[in-house]
């Protein structure tokens, strides 16, 4: 068997929401890194061999220049505990990279890519890993549900899938780059996954089943291989077309039956999550259709009608890119930070006032992603006379705004007009 290498080189209700006061608001507070924890056989049928990737941009970390070069230091820890939060399992190691200019240092498309392996158990695992910049002192975190398969218990197995964003040659065998960020937007027109087949028949006749979906779970792609492993333990890597698919969120499954052991053989499936992003756009963009709608507080109406109904996608793509170029305060960098920073607000909005709808459509929602964090809260939940309200003062618009929770259950509505101040967002 020709070897395959693995390059590494390398909800809260409103009821409970809480707005902050103002401060300096930035989507890139902390470090952004991606984690993945993808597990094999080892062997042994008491454990499996659990790889842990961890990967990190270079425009998440803090480079100092030192004489003619610049050079960024992180911390990685990552520890598995179990589902009653037990610790099993930890590891902790230091990375430097060291580049020769700056313009390296604010990449989007550079990073250091590292990997740890550890020996677990089969079992649902939770994995917590930790990335501090060491100048900053900034820390990002993650935390993951994990399953570790067992690859002894059964006649036919398959490992954890992984995606891949190149693979090339060397000598025999094949050299992989692991996707960890799960996003095949970027650049290559190609993306692969590869995974390992375990069988104790030497010479199986296998039927693989690849499936893709949608966040709506419509099928886009529907392919049969067969397949004939030449040992115990086979090594599979697949080639798929990254054009055919738009900004959105995707999973593909991979389902291998055995065709001569049909009977004692049951059939597995593994499925891996992936998403298309597109470059110079916020990273919690994943659902054009869904940005789109979202932009409805700031678009004017025409704007918004002749995106929405744009008869192509591509044609959508276009229309989406312009509204936000034209208002890029520095159209001469790469980033757009106006648009950053209302996609970050609607993150925000979403992971605090979120109720029976989504955060961004609700009226705290709505006032926080067009101005932001309020310069003062007061809060009222248990004010005898009156029912819970909440005043947010604005003082740049020398204005404040009043919620009231009519029903009691956290549904916070706006009392106070905007009108004037919405249209003041909409001229900009």
């Amino acid at each position: 068997m020709r070897a395959i290498f693995v390059l590494t080189v390398l909800s809260v209700t409103a009821l409970l929401a809480q707005v902050e006061t103002r401060k300096p608001f930035t989507a890139y507070d902390i470090p952004e890194f991606y984690v993945d924890a993808i597990s094999f056989s080892s062997g042994d049928s008491t454990s499996s061999r659990t790889d842990v990737y961890v990967q990190v941009p270079y425009d998440a970390l803090q480079f100092v220049k030192k004489e003619n070069r610049y050079v960024a230091i992180y911390e990685v820890t990552i520890n598995f505990l179990t589902e009653d939060n037990v610790s099993v399992s930890e590891k902790v190691w230091s990375e430097e990279i060291v580049v020769p200019n700056y313009s390296m240092t604010e990449s989007k498309s550079a990073f250091s890519l590292t990997q740890r392996s550890l020996m677990l158990q089969p079992g649902i695992y939770k994995l917590r890993a930790q990335v501090r910049d060491s100048e900053s002192k900034k820390a990002a975190h993650v935390v993951k549900r994990i399953i570790v398969g067992n690859y002894a218990s059964s006649a036919l197995s398959i490992s954890d899938l992984m995606l891949v964003s190149k693979v090339t040659s060397e000598g025999d065998g094949k050299k992989l780059l692991p996707n960890i960020s799960g996003n095949i937007g970027e650049k290559n027109n190609l993306f692969y996954i590869f995974f390992e087949i375990y069988s104790p028949v030497v010479s199986d006749s296998l039927e693989l089943h690849y499936i893709i979906t949608d966040h709506k779970g419509k099928q886009l792609l529907n392919k049969y291989q067969t397949y004939r492993t030449q040992t115990t333990r086979s090594q599979v890597i697949v080639q798929f077309d990254s054009t055919q698919y738009s900004l959105g969120a995707y999973t593909i499954s991979v389902e291998a039956r055995s065709l001569l052991r049909a009977e004692e053989a049951l059939p597995v499936l593994k499925q891996k999550a992936f998403v298309v992003k597109w470059e110079n756009v916020p990273m919690n963009i994943d659902d054009l259709d869904l940005a789109i709608r979202q932009m409805r507080y700031i678009a004017k109406e025409a704007e918004y009608d002749a995106i929405v109904e744009a008869p192509t996608e591509e044609e959508k793509r276009k229309l989406f890119e312009q509204f936000w170029k034209k208002r890029d305060p520095n159209p001469d960098t790469k980033r757009n930070e106006f648009m950053e920073e209302y996609y970050s607000r609607v993150e925000y909005a979403n992971q605090h006032f979120s109720h029976y709808i989504p955060g961004w459509r609700t009226d705290m929602g709505m006032v926080f992603i067009l101005f932001g964090s309020p310069n003062n809260v007061e809060r009222h939940p248990f004010d005898i006379d009156s029912k819970p309200y909440e005043i947010w003062s604005y003082y740049d618009y020398n204005r404040s705004v009043v919620f009231v929770d009519e029903t009691g259950f956290g549904d916070y509505r706006l009392l106070t007009p905007i009108w004037d101040m919405l249209q003041r967002l909409k001229n900009y």
